[in-house]
Formats: C-alpha cells, structure tokens, sequence
C-alpha cells in the first residue's frame, strides 16, 4: 500500500500502484456492470480462482448480488477498511479523483500560496518537477513529502523556542502560581 500522511492526523491520501492499475479497472468494471459475464470477468474469475489456490489465501473479496466474489488489491482493501473504520466512528468520508501528477496551480493552491511562490520553491530545487513543454509537473507525492517536512521542520523549531522560553518572564502567565505584590 502506497499511503502518505497529510498534515491533518486523520487524513490518509491513498496512491494507486502501477502494478495493480489492471486489477482495480477490473473490479471496477466487475462492480458496475451488468450481470453479463465479459471476457475480462472470466479472466477476473480466472485470476480469483488462481489465487485461491496460493499459499497466501484467504485474500481480501467483494461480494456483489448476482456475482461471483471479486478479489481485491491490498491498497482498496485498506482503503474500505479505512472508510468503513471512519464511518463506524461516525465520521463522514470524503472520495474525491486526484491527479498524481499536478499542475504548478494545482500544487500552489494545494499549500495555500501564489503560483509565481511556487515556482520559486521549484527553482530552488526545493520540489523535484519534469517539464511537459514549457509547462512544469510536480508529482503529488512530491509535493506531500514536501509539505510533510515542513510540518516537521515548524514542530522542531515551535519546541526549540518552546524550549529556550522562561515563563517567569511571561507577564500574566497563568501557568504562573505566584501573585502579584506579594
């Protein structure tokens, strides 16, 4: 499973694997056809019954009325595992398409500043990026490693300062017992 955390604790942007991208088209296509049994189901119902028969077994399935159970990869499976943890907490979820690969726009608008700041971070080699044409392409990934260490580097300089604070220096601090004029 590809999962990368984001800045809020709670939030988990799940990435598709390139080597899983066939078997999800098929338990897509499994999960919003008609009854009707296609070449790719057969090969589906082909590919369930092999792995039925390795040593990994029990695999991950879905179960649709009128069909046969569909295996699914290790990343939907977390993925329903993780909706269906939130949704017993009484949480709502959120499914929204991303691409993995972002426009300088998209990415600026992603951490809340201008497109020309961006560019900036790009040409200070700060995030990796690859030209199409004149344009430039940041990966998601990148760009959440990015904003995940600068998370870490302000919780790291928030303690530093924490640190070197003297509360007794603090006017009005009510972590202070002492009173006044006393």
């Amino acid at each position: 499973m590809t999962a990368a955390k984001t800045m809020v604790n709670e939030s988990t942007t799940y990435m598709p694997r390139k080597e899983d991208r066939s078997q999800l088209i098929n338990i897509k296509n499994s999960l919003t056809k008609s009854l009707a049994k296609s070449k790719t189901q057969q090969k589906t119902d082909a590919e369930f019954t092999n792995m039925t028969q390795g040593k990994d077994f029990p695999i991950p399935t879905i179960s649709v009325p009128g069909k046969s159970p569909i295996p699914l990869t290790k990343e939907l499976a977390d993925v329903l595992v993780e909706v269906a943890s939130q949704l017993s907490r009484g949480k709502a979820v959120m499914v929204a398409p991303c691409s993995t690969e972002l426009t300088t726009q998209a990415a600026a608008d992603m951490l809340g500043i201008s497109r020309p700041t961006f560019v900036k971070l790009l040409e200070n080699k700060e995030i990796p990026y690859r030209k199409v044409g004149r344009h430039r392409r940041v990966l998601l990934t990148d760009l959440q490693k990015y904003m995940q260490s600068r998370h870490e580097a302000f919780v790291k300089d928030f303690k530093e300062l924490a640190k070197d604070t003297n509360l007794e220096l603090t006017f009005d601090n009510p972590l202070i017992r002492k009173k006044r004029g006393a």
